[in-house]
């Protein structure tokens, strides 16, 4: 050995793969800072409103008027002469009540896992994995909000006039108005899928990220613009029509996280049943009524020129509209093909698996993951010396230094890596 160099110790590690490097890079991000910080954020702007609105309320202020905003349905215009109830219009104030709604909705859903969801998959269910507890808590969340969101809007359409008759959807449009309960559904909803939004962006991309972003993307249009254009009532009709269905899926996916495996299939073919019912079938049938029956229905609201008119169609909006209610089916056939591949798994005894989610979603496969690693780590064999230079040495220990402070820092958060996995590269 040469007299600058000196012997050190090496194990060499093991080549890190294409999904580990992106784990790392995501990790280390802006993103994944908002998504672990969701709860402290989103809990601080609702105590800063609601004791700004308290405080201040009696104090002939001028933020009260503003805060009121946030927190109450705006623009009643009088009382419906055979209910007896406030009716309601829109407005550009309703701005204020969904951006209150998508930061509740954001709360409630990184509340509710971390403290409800995961602690339930961990001590009923022996879910260990922590991408597993994760992936079960979102489910659980979904389950919830969509089961609170189809009874609402079942128990709104049952006192609704289009009940049972959809030429009411557009008949006297668009001199329709709402009631409290149906205007709060309606921008709740709305906040919910600005929110879905929001979620998906800041939180590790999956394989049907682009998928469910235009899904999203339609989805918050179509909600936006039947509202503006008074079409809320088609619109209500197919927000109960999805979120129905994704009850069952939701319910599915936890039932598969859980290991019951048997009625994950039982779950997946009635999800099958109302996917093909509702999303194919009754979807298709409100867009042919729409397409073929609301214009004559609507005669009376196209634009004319000169005249001042609350709100009129062209054939413009008529066709955007329509086309993406197109684009939205086109989406929900694309999954239907992956739907189909499920079923099949399930007919040929496989067992039912979301294609749309990511492969190692389960705990089994994680634990699978994780066995062949550590046998990987058994196989590298003893150390081996090396010649290596004072000062690189030196530099060295100072990275691994930095690393592990880095890795403590960061296990003190709400990690979005798979905590076995950061033990394993710190040992490493």
């Amino acid at each position: 050995m040469s007299s600058g160099s000196i012997a050190t110790t090496t194990i060499p590690s093991t080549p890190m793969s294409i999904e580990s490097i992106e784990d790392h890079q995501y990790h280390n991000s802006f993103l994944a800072m908002v998504e672990r910080n969701q709860i402290p954020l989103s809990r601080n702007l609702l105590i800063i409103l609601y004791l700004s609105h308290l405080l201040l309320q009696n104090n002939n202020t001028t933020i009260t008027p503003y805060t009121s905003k946030f927190i109450h349905i705006q623009n009643c215009v009088g009382i419906d002469e055979f209910t007896g109830k406030s009716i309601y219009d829109i407005d550009i104030n309703d701005t204020y009540f969904v951006i209150h709604s998508l930061v509740i909705v954001t709360f409630l859903r990184s509340f509710l896992m971390k403290w409800c969801f995961e602690p339930f998959a961990s001590k009923f269910c022996h879910i260990h994995s922590k991408k597993a507890k994760t992936r079960f808590a979102e489910q659980s969340w979904s389950f919830v909000y969509y089961s609170i969101s189809f009874i609402f809007g079942v128990v709104l359409y049952w006192d609704s006039p289009y009940y049972n008759n959809l030429d009411q959807v557009y008949i006297n449009w668009p001199n329709h108005y709402m009631s409290w309960e149906f205007k709060t559904y309606y921008l709740v909803s709305m906040g919910f899928w600005l929110q879905q939004i929001f979620v998906l962006n800041v939180e590790k991309p999956r394989k049907d990220h682009y998928q469910m972003f235009s899904h999203h993307i339609i989805t918050c249009l179509l909600i936006i613009g039947s509202y503006y254009y008074y079409y809320f009532r088609i619109g209500h009709l197919i927000l109960m029509i999805m979120d129905s269905v994704d009850i069952f899926l939701a319910a599915a996916k936890m039932l598969k996280y859980a290991g019951f495996s048997n009625a994950c299939d039982a779950m997946f073919l009635l999800f099958l049943v109302s996917w093909i019912v509702l999303r194919h079938g009754v979807y298709n049938y409100i867009f042919y009524h729409a397409w073929y029956k609301s214009v004559d229905l609507m005669k009376n609201g196209q634009c004319v020129e000169g005249l001042m008119q609350k709100r009129c169609w062209t054939p413009v909006v008529i066709d955007t509209f329509l086309g993406l209610l197109g684009g939205l089916q086109i989406i929900t056939c694309i999954w239907m093909y992956l739907i189909l591949k499920v079923a099949y798994k399930v007919v040929t005894g496989s067992g039912a698996e979301d294609v749309r989610s990511d492969e190692d979603d389960t705990d089994i496969e994680l634990e699978e993951e994780e066995k062949e690693e550590e046998e990987e780590e058994e196989e590298v064999g003893q150390p081996i010396f090396v010649e290596k230079k004072e000062e690189e040495v030196v530099l060295e220990i100072e990275e691994d230094k930095y690393s592990f402070e880095r890795d403590s820092f960061s296990s003190s958060s709400e990690s979005t890596l798979d905590e076995k996995k950061d033990i394993r590269k710190r040992k490493v």
